[in-house]
């Protein structure tokens, strides 16, 4: 076999020993490499934008999945952390709802009484309003701290406030009022 190659090399030395390839099979040998692939889907850039898309997706859904769950676990998180005296003892809850029911009602009694312009009354509405910075901090330090005797306290402490505010606050109106009749009788 060693001796018919030498023999086949020296008589194809003077073909074989060119300086430029052949581009015309060099090139044939690409269309058809091509055409194969084409004929099978695989293009030369598909597999690699496969690949690609496919990749992406993957981390899209793992991180909107991850995403998901982390928002699922915080907002159950923070609605059950969210305390009312109701969730400690049921009696504290019907002892506030009580006390709700009060104020309620003692406001639709100063509503009616808007439009008087007093400076004690504009007083008392603006002590309320501090009664409510306290009651809204003392409910923060419930749900931060969770039960504490002392919160609960101060929560029962600025209802009770609350409704005397307002009981001033109809007393000095019907007290207005009262002053404004007896002066329309003496005139």
């Amino acid at each position: 076999m060693l001796i018919n190659l030498e023999k086949y090399l020296k008589k194809e030395r003077q073909n074989l020993d060119v300086e430029h390839p052949d581009d015309n099979i060099i090139w044939e040998g690409i269309r058809s490499d091509l055409q194969s692939r084409k004929s099978t889907g695989l293009e030369p850039g598909n597999k690699n934008l496969f690949r690609r898309f496919r990749n992406a997706a993957a981390i899209l859904l793992l991180l909107l999945s991850v995403g998901y769950v982390v928002y699922d676990l915080g907002s159950n998180y923070i609605t059950n952390r969210k305390m009312t005296l109701a969730k400690i003892d049921k009696t504290l809850g019907e002892r506030e709802n009580e006390y709700r029911a009060l104020i309620n009602l003692k406001k639709e009694e100063v509503r009616s009484y808007s439009n008087i312009d007093n400076k004690i009354v504009e007083d008392l509405f603006e002590e309320m309003k501090m009664i409510d910075n306290m009651y809204d901090q003392a409910m923060k330090d419930l749900n931060e701290i969770g039960y504490n005797e002392k919160i609960i306290n101060t929560i029962f402490d600025t209802y009770e406030k609350k409704i005397q505010i307002l009981e001033l606050i109809i007393l000095e109106t019907n007290n207005i009022n009262n002053y404004e009749n007896e002066e329309a009788i003496f005139l």
